[in-house]
């Protein structure tokens, strides 16, 4: 396990990061490549779901495009299958069939999008995503080989052999998470995989009758930085290498801190003792969060921890923090802010400065002062 972390250690002081694009409305941009090609079209990550550009994918998967001015309804038919979407509406049809889209088709820039996963998988592509280029590939040749996450039957055990899926929190496959098998007899003893594009691996173990135990590491590049996250295992204890194992991992855990100090107190005798825990904090999401799930404002009273006073749990996103003590007995007074590091105070402070403080902990840290 200590090699693991080395590696892990390298990896992050390493600052192989870049930039995420982002577009004019917000949304962070995403390359699509058809059967290796690039589409050649924008797209955008909305919601955790990447939205399309309609005439650009429906024509490249060969399929007859319609557009109803008057109900903002579009229709395609490939061979025996038509769908059916309409902008705004988070019902689409697939043939007779209604089904509930996570993001609804919408305009963007005069141009109707829609969900590329669920438009390609109805007309029979399969669909994957490489974290790494930040593209999302569509592959026409479907039942061509490979793992679909979407179709297989749940996967059985099977001697000498682990495997599984990993999702995101809203059931996305993810690609190119590594995977370690960790034998609990033997020290430095283990085996890797990665995920493919449908979020499977499979690691074929030796045949000595062992017991190991599941890992998973994910590395997130956001707003510059690279960070890492345990992913959490459905089923998470130890198994036989006899009987094999199903392991499946969600990344459930996209959460840090804010902590927060204070260098100076005016002296006002008609004023109550100052409590850190009498401090009100507002962050408002100025992106979505780190896994592209979509944020909400966040108040709350900071609370005392070992690491510092503050809010405890907060999804990782780039916010605008306010602050305010709220003492009992007193009107509210705002508060100024500043970043941990730095003695220019404002009324807000914009961040995005997440940082892995232990292990996959992390931390934003500000200060706050009287005006």
């Amino acid at each position: 396990m200590k090699k693991i972390w080395a590696v892990l250690i390298v990896t992050l002081i390493s600052g192989m990061v870049s930039i995420h694009a982002w577009a004019n409305n917000g949304y962070q941009k995403i390359g699509i490549e058809v059967d290796g090609k690039s589409l050649g079209v924008e797209a955008y990550l909305v919601d955790g779901r990447t939205m399309v550009p309609m005439r650009a994918i429906f024509e490249k998967l060969q399929s007859k495009v319609s557009w109803d001015e008057k109900t903002r309804t579009v229709t395609a038919v490939k061979d025996a299958t038509t769908v059916k979407l309409t902008i705004d509406a988070a019902t689409a049809h697939v043939n007779a069939q209604a089904v509930t889209l996570d993001v609804p088709p919408m305009l963007l820039q005069g141009k109707t999008y829609v969900p590329l996963r669920f438009v390609s998988e109805a007309l029979g592509a399969e669909v994957g995503y490489d974290a790494k280029r930040k593209v999302a590939s569509v592959n026409t040749m479907a039942g061509a080989g490979g793992h679909d996450h979407h179709s297989e039957q749940p996967l059985a055990a099977e001697p000498f052999v682990v495997k599984g899926y990993v999702t995101d929190r809203q059931g996305t496959p993810m690609e190119g998470v590594e995977i370690i098998a960790d034998n609990q007899l033997a020290r430095d003893s283990y085996q890797t995989a990665y995920t493919d594009e449908n979020g499977y691996y499979q690691i074929d173990l030796p045949e000595l009758n062992t017991t190991w135990n599941m890992i998973s590491y994910y590395e997130h590049e956001f707003e510059g930085k690279v960070h890492a996250f345990n992913l959490t295992s459905a089923t998470d204890r130890p198994f036989g290498a006899n009987k094999g194992a199903v392991r499946d991992f969600v990344w459930e855990d996209i959460h840090g801190r804010v902590v927060i100090d204070i260098y100076d107190y005016p002296d006002n005798e008609n004023w109550p003792e100052f409590s850190l825990d009498d401090v009100e904090l507002t962050l408002t999401p100025l992106t979505p969060l780190i896994d592209g799930s979509k944020g909400e404002v966040i108040t709350g009273m900071s609370v005392f921890h070992p690491d510092g006073a503050g809010l405890q749990s907060v999804p990782i996103a780039k916010y605008e923090i306010t602050a305010r003590w709220v003492p009992d007995g007193m009107e509210p007074i705002p508060l100024l802010v500043a970043e941990y590091s730095s003695d220019k105070y404002t009324e807000s402070v914009i961040t995005a400065d997440f940082e892995d403080i232990y292990g996959t902990t992390k931390r934003v840290a500000i200060r706050v002062a009287f005006p």
